[in-house]
């Protein structure tokens, strides 16, 4: 029987965000059959009983991406579509869905911002004084005058932070006058906020309008409340509280965007009877700070005292008699859009694990887990208690509470004044934390297990991918990938959940693929790169961290290679996974603009030593990234600083150079593809030869006679031969050079963060998987597994964050990018490899030679589940498969390849 399943429009399930004219539709099937496949399709949509588009019979096996070709969709209105099938046995099906429109001209917004009273800030902004000392230094440097060394994170340490703030509540009662049939609010703030209608809160998200360029662009949400409503008196309530828009982001002050929190909101009410009502913020609010959040900081925590809780707040009832009217403020609408991947929410809750007293006598909770969230607590006793909660991810070897980055923004500590009214629940609302381990003080009383939970909170991605296997070790390891990747994609791909919790672009340049087989992140990318197009500089550079931190002032004059790179290779692997040619579309100018900034600055910008060469040595310069500063391969454990730590500059500083000619050939490399798929012949062209070029002046300039790389060391020779720049003869002595480092290395690896991706895929497909598997395996630092053994329950940023003797080392134990390994054991150990664009084309390969018993996961891709199981059996290995419909798949078992169709597929082997 044939079925259509994920009928979606704009890659979610019946959405109240379409913003497009032209929105997306797709769909998956299902059949108990074998061998089959979609062999047209004719999809319907309607507004009311009006028919707007009708596609036809397409005969044709598209089932992704089918592109809206109807009239003019209508703003703030619902439509339904049908869509029905037909396989090429000559069943059909049908299946129906629906979707909304948003606000598709800004024009039709009639809200306007509202805000309060501004609260005192410092007379100066730390951020405008750390900017001019920077720049001070850096007009000195260009001059060439003398100028002192400035590290702008101690200098920013140094200056008061902004004063921390109540959260700000808002209020407004009104009337609705019918039978109401639909509601829906559209809403955002500067600032993160709580929307209630009467009394209850109307939607599970949190920290909404999250994090983007709020200069540039400001996200607003859409919620379903006709159930929240009635019909007579109604109220609303919100609170305001810091969130990215005021609060101390990274190593910040605060007021990076603004200096007052605001609210913009249009609830819009369709009567039983057809007419229509809409509710705006205006001046018919009144607000108030005297609440109970007295402050919150995304960094710094969150402050509730119980006994300032607003009686009724929400309900038409409260007493709002001593409220103040709100300011209305006109800030105009031109970079306000709709949020359309998935929000934040709660994703999980973990149970204490234990209750701990340390070797000092700190009471100490213990999830079992590194999450990122917050701690939700039930606790009783006097008023005026004051109960406080700090959290860390590690404690040090001894066993007491640390934390490294206790400074006075970056606390990560919430406080709980208790009422005394009975039993109390404590859970902050405003703020998120990187932890493990809570040490609690001020209680007076006994602590048990079950008055805590752990609230992990991400944004909501669909789960596509899962591994699991008969080495215990490897399934933490997944366990570990897994749990980093959800505590950072909160609202942006993050580097971690405490210390910055910042959109570095580079780690999402080494982990992206394996983000894609674990949760399927083509939304939650697809608006993350609007930033990243936002935020880049007229010359095309891409900037380290989207959103831009404003305090990272030292990294705001221009984009590393393999960070910038972001721009060029993360819409490539959505285009490669995905099979959708929008997201080439949309990011097309970005990309090239990106690579024409690194062409030119590598033409233009020649080394002290230039004058010097000969004719060939001078003209190669201008093909090579030999100048300024690149992040290079990040934190090579080898090159370690005083405490025996991996230091990052300084890994940068020896390999930038080297690293970034690599990533500009391969760079090259995409964007022929993209322009021969986007038609620009020429331009195609044109790049190939640009490849090539960089490749013969990186073997004749970095490449020595003996066959060595000038700075040998093993991620460079990774980066060569992924993106074969060395000729073909030359290879096998690059690949002999880098196993024998990696031997000489006790079997282990010396990579940083650019060239981690391609170890194992460099080894296992130029002959040497057993080199790679010995990585995989080996539990000596630096590994995966040593992580494991060391009790990791998240991937760390440094690979010797906890030395063998248990010393700590002062980063972050919840950074993804190490887990870029999980791409590797889905294609390999599974053998699930994507063969054409969007996976309609698939070869399935398990490697029983692995040194597992058995293995089994899968994959959702967008045609549906590949799944794949394979156990030895007394000499024998039962293999199991599962192909979607509509895609084939090449099965290769050592030298025996088979072509087979949709279905379940058993095999003995």
């Amino acid at each position: 029987m044939l079925k259509i399943k994920k009928l979606q429009c704009e890659y979610r399930t019946n959405p109240l965000t379409v913003d497009t004219k032209n929105p997306r539709f797709s769909w998956q099937l299902e059949s108990d059959g074998l061998n089959i496949y979609q062999a047209a399709w004719q999809l319907i949509v309607r507004k009311g009983n009006e028919i707007v588009w009708d596609s036809g019979k397409q005969e044709n096996r598209g089932t992704h991406g089918i592109r809206y070709a109807g009239r003019d969709l209508d703003s703030k209105s619902e439509y339904c579509y049908n869509v029905t099938v037909w396989d090429n046995r000559g069943e059909t099906a049908t299946e129906n869905a629906t979707f909304e429109t948003v606000f598709l001209d800004k024009d039709e917004w009639k809200a306007k911002f509202i805000e309060p009273d501004k609260l005192p800030s410092l007379d100066e902004n730390p951020l405008d004084i750390t900017r001019n000392k920077w720049m001070e230094f850096v007009m000195k440097t260009m001059r060439g005058e003398q100028a002192e060394y400035v590290d702008v994170d101690k200098l920013m340490e140094t200056l008061p932070a902004q004063p921390y703030h109540p959260a700000v509540m808002m209020y407004k009662k009104f009337k609705l006058s019918g039978k109401i049939h639909k509601a829906r609010l559209y809403m955002t703030a500067h600032g993160v906020y709580e929307f209630k209608i009467n009394g209850d809160r109307v939607s599970d998200v949190q920290l909404a309008p999250e994090f983007t360029s709020y200069d540039k662009l400001l996200k607003y949400q859409v919620y379903d409340v006709t159930k929240g409503l009635s019909q007579g008196d109604n109220a609303i309530g919100v609170t305001i509280a810091d969130g990215w828009y005021k609060g101390k982001i990274a190593i910040g002050k605060g007021n990076d965007y603004g200096d007052n929190p605001a609210l913009l909101m249009e609830l819009h009410v369709t009567y039983e009877d057809g007419s229509t009502e809409c509710i705006c913020s205006d001046e018919n609010f009144v607000y108030s700070y005297d609440g109970h959040v007295r402050y919150a900081d995304l960094f710094t925590g969150e402050k509730q005292d119980a006994r300032m809780k607003v009686k009724n707040f929400a309900l038409t009832d409260m007493d709002a008699s001593n409220w103040k009217p709100v300011h209305v403020m006109n800030y105009g609408y031109e970079n306000i859009e709709v949020q359309t991947n998935e929000p934040i929410r709660t994703v999980a809750e973990l149970d204490i694990k234990d209750i701990l007293v340390t070797p000092q006598g700190d009471t100490v909770l213990d999830l079992g887990q590194n999450i990122a969230g917050h701690l939700r607590a039930v606790m009783q006793g006097k008023t005026g208690t004051e109960v406080t909660f700090e959290h860390t991810e590690e404690l040090d070897k001894n066993g007491n509470f640390i934390y490294p980055f206790s400074n006075s923004t970056r606390e990560q500590k919430d406080v709980f004044v208790l009422s005394g009214e009975g039993e109390e629940v404590f859970e902050p609302r405003f703020t998120y934390h990187g932890f493990r381990y809570v040490r609690i003080k001020g209680f007076e009383g006994t602590l048990k297990k079950e008055q805590f939970k752990g609230i992990v909170i991400s944004s909501d991605n669909e789960i596509s991918g899962s591994f699991q296997c008969s080495n215990e070790k490897l399934n933490r390891l997944q366990q570990n990938i897994m749990w980093s990747q959800r505590a950072n994609t909160i609202g942006v791909p993050t580097d971690c959940p405490t210390r910055e919790k910042a959109g570095w672009t580079g780690d999402v340049v080494v982990y992206g693929k394996t983000a894609c087989f674990n949760q399927n992140m083509y939304k939650f990318f697809e608006e993350w790169l609007k930033s990243v197009r936002l935020e880049q500089l007229p010359d095309g550079q891409v900037l380290n961290t989207v959103p831009m931190v404003k305090s990272y002032i030292h990294m705001s004059l221009g984009g590393s290679l393999g960070w910038g790179d972001a721009v060029v290779t993360l819409p490539w692997q959505l285009y490669q996974i995905y099979g959708d040619k929008k997201v080439l579309e949309i990011n097309y100018e970005a990309m090239s603009a990106w690579v024409n900034f690194v062409e030119k600055s590598a033409y233009d910008q020649l080394p002290p030593e230039a004058e010097l060469m000969s004719e060939r040595h001078l003209e190669n310069q201008h093909y090579l990234i030999n100048t300024g500063f690149h992040f290079g391969e990040w934190l090579v454990p080898s090159v370690k600083n005083a405490a025996g730590f991996a230091d990052g500059p300084a890994s940068s500083f020896l390999t930038g150079h080297t690293v970034s000619t690599a990533l500009f050939a391969s760079m090259t490399d995409i964007m022929k593809e993209v322009n021969e798929l986007l038609g620009h012949k020429e331009k195609a062209e044109y790049y190939g030869k640009l490849g090539k070029r960089i490749r013969e002046a990186f073997e004749e300039e970095y490449l020595m006679e003996d066959g060595k790389l000038k700075n040998d060391l093993q991620g460079l020779y990774v980066l060569a031969l992924q993106m074969n720049m060395v000729s073909e003869e030359k290879r096998e002595l690059l690949l002999n050079r880098l196993v024998d480092l990696i031997k000489a290395n006790n079997d282990c690896m010396d990579t940083g963060f650019m060239s981690v991706p391609y170890i194992l895929d460099v080894l296992s497909e130029n002959g040497r998987k057993d080199i790679a598997y010995k990585l995989l395996y080996q539990n000596q630092c630096p590994s995966w597994l040593y992580e494991v053994e060391h009790g990791a329950t998240t991937m760390w940023e440094s690979w010797n964050a906890i030395k063998p003797d248990g010393s700590r080392d002062g980063c972050s134990f919840n950074h993804y990018a190490f887990g870029c390994v999980g791409d590797w054991i889905y294609r390999n150990i599974l053998g699930i490899r994507n063969l054409g664009v969007g996976y309609n084309d698939v070869l399935i390969t398990p490697d029983f030679d692995c040194g597992l018993d058995w293995a089994k996961g899968h994959y959702d891709s967008i045609h549906g589940t590949i799944y794949v199981q394979w156990k030895k059996e007394e000499g024998k290995v039962i293999l199991q498969v599962e192909i979607p419909v509509g895609v084939t798949a090449q099965l290769k078992l050592g030298k025996d390849i088979k072509t087979i169709g949709s279905g379940r597929h058993s095999f003995v082997c």
